[in-house]
């Protein structure tokens, strides 16, 4: 009987020391990473923190209308002159020369207003939530502050990008398609055995499709062949010739025939195609970058089309701008502040903990152990959550454990006050109850604050919302788990 006894004693000992096992690692990999080799350095495989700019500095931007000159030759009766002459000519012949900026005269107030507007569909479409957008109604300028992060640098480089859309002939450069024919854009992706590809998929309106389905038509690749029409009764020798007829060689007509489009971005030359068939789903896939086995690769191109494509759905800004100043600036607070504010936090921690073992015993230690865990798991999950975080995110953070603390405190006090007849699962229902009752209307309060624009307020009830539902899931797996086995263990 004491055998039986002892070898279930060491069965529960056993079940704690792998649920603490576990604690461990989750700690480890919460507070220091999971680091692999990488070419010639060690990275964490961890994703890491999305900082506020108040934590993590700031990247400021100012974008000014471009200065669009063109000059018009008149002659003296007032006509223009289309011919490219030297300013010595134009004296000679008594002609005037004008510059005018065309573009200064679209900066008014209504287009700046219309450029802000479309700069936020931009930045939303793609994913910005933390920034400041200001504007000069005087001069145009915009400016434009934004957390600093890996893809910073792309998102400036499309903030003053105007993104004017063309389909036109590459001859002639009559314009046959406009942004005002697309629909949508969308991303697509294609595995194959040399990796995954990714396009860019624009869906043309109504009205876009038909004159797309007509772009395709006329610019449809045709291929080099005789006619038929024109074989007579000495086809032999007449085939014999044609066939050794080379590229080079194609009749005029056939020549004129091999017609090609342009795909224009900004005025720049994306890619200059004709097509094997005509295209009547109104779809137009372009492949962007390599294909490739990398996950981060893929997402890089993805993240290109999704950019692009914030640019071409909503049209052209109505002011053509470009980059006037880019600059980073320091967050206000320093690194020695914020360790000095973590280091606080780590005593206090600490001295909270020390009260549980010392009051609790063992199952204050092992309440410890969790409280720790589960402190990690939050700081997990808040990489993988779009929490941004800020110094109000650093005080939900606080807040979360906090009434952790209060919970695991409450848990033990009441299994230390039990009558002989109730069990510890019972217990720590009762606590559970009587306790997150308290703490529903923090929580309610939090959901409604995740949905206030303030971005501040928003990842502040962010961080309280997944705070909350996971310390509330973390103790039900973990400590509660240790705490009755150790009970059922005296």
């Amino acid at each position: 009987m004491e055998e039986k006894q002892k070898t279930k004693r060491n069965g529960k000992g056993l079940k704690i020391l792998t649920i603490i096992l576990v604690v461990v690692l989750i700690t480890m990999i919460g507070f220091f990473g999971i680091y692999t080799q990488k070419q010639n350095r060690m990275e964490d495989v961890v994703k890491g923190y999305s900082l506020a700019m108040d934590l993590g500095g700031s990247r400021i931007v100012s974008i000014k209308p471009e200065e669009v000159t063109k000059t018009t030759i008149k002659d003296s009766e007032g006509n223009v002159i289309e011919e490219e002459l030297t300013d010595e000519e134009i004296n000679e012949k008594g002609y005037t020369k004008e510059e005018k900026d065309e573009n200064a005269e679209k900066v008014t107030k209504e287009n700046i207003e219309k450029t802000k507007q479309y700069i936020l569909k931009r930045l939303k479409r793609i994913g910005v939530q933390n920034y400041i957008i200001k504007t000069d109604d005087q001069t145009g300028e915009i400016t434009l502050e934004l957390e600093e992060n890996d893809d910073t640098d792309e998102i400036v480089s499309n903030v003053g990008t105007t993104g004017k859309f063309e389909i036109v002939d590459s001859e002639s450069q009559e314009v046959l398609m406009t942004n005002d024919d697309i629909k949508s854009v969308d991303v697509m992706y294609s595995t194959l055995t040399n990796g995954t590809s990714v396009y860019m998929v624009i869906n043309f309106n109504n009205d876009g499709k038909q004159k797309f389905q007509d772009v395709t038509e006329k610019y449809k690749t045709v291929e080099n062949k005789t006619d038929e029409n024109t074989t007579t009764e000495e086809g032999t020798e007449n085939e014999t010739a044609e066939n050794e007829t080379t590229d080079n060689e194609l009749s005029d007509d056939t020549k004129e025939e091999q017609k090609q489009i342009a795909l224009k971005i900004d005025g720049q030359d994306m890619m200059t195609t004709s097509f094997d068939e005509v295209i009547t789903t109104g779809k137009l896939s372009l492949s962007i970058g390599q294909p490739s086995t990398k996950s981060e690769v893929v997402n890089s191109n993805a993240k290109r089309v999704q950019r692009m494509a914030a640019m071409l759905e909503d049209g052209p800004l109505p002011i053509d701008y470009e980059v006037n100043g880019n600059e980073y600036v320091l967050s206000d607070i320093e690194t020695s502040d914020m360790q000095k504010i973590i280091l606080g936090f780590i005593i206090v921690s600490a001295i909270l903990l020390l009260i549980l073992i010392f009051k609790y015993k063992l199952n204050g230690l092992l309440s410890s152990i969790s409280f720790i865990g589960g402190a990690a798991l939050l700081l997990i999950l808040l990489r993988y959550t779009n929490v941004i975080l800020s110094i109000e995110g650093l005080f939900g953070i606080a807040i979360v454990l906090f009434i952790n603390y209060l919970l695991i405190t409450s848990i033990l006090k009441n299994i230390k006050e039990k009558e002989n007849e109730q069990t510890v699962l019972k217990i720590i229902k009762k606590t559970y109850g009587s306790f997150f009752l308290k703490v529903l209307p923090i929580y309610i309060m939090a959901v409604v604050f995740c949905f206030i624009d303030w971005l501040p307020i928003a990842n502040f009830g962010m961080v309280i919302f997944w705070g909350l539902l996971l310390m509330a899931l973390y103790n039900f797996i973990i400590t509660v788990p240790m705490l009755k086995l150790r009970e059922e263990d005296k």
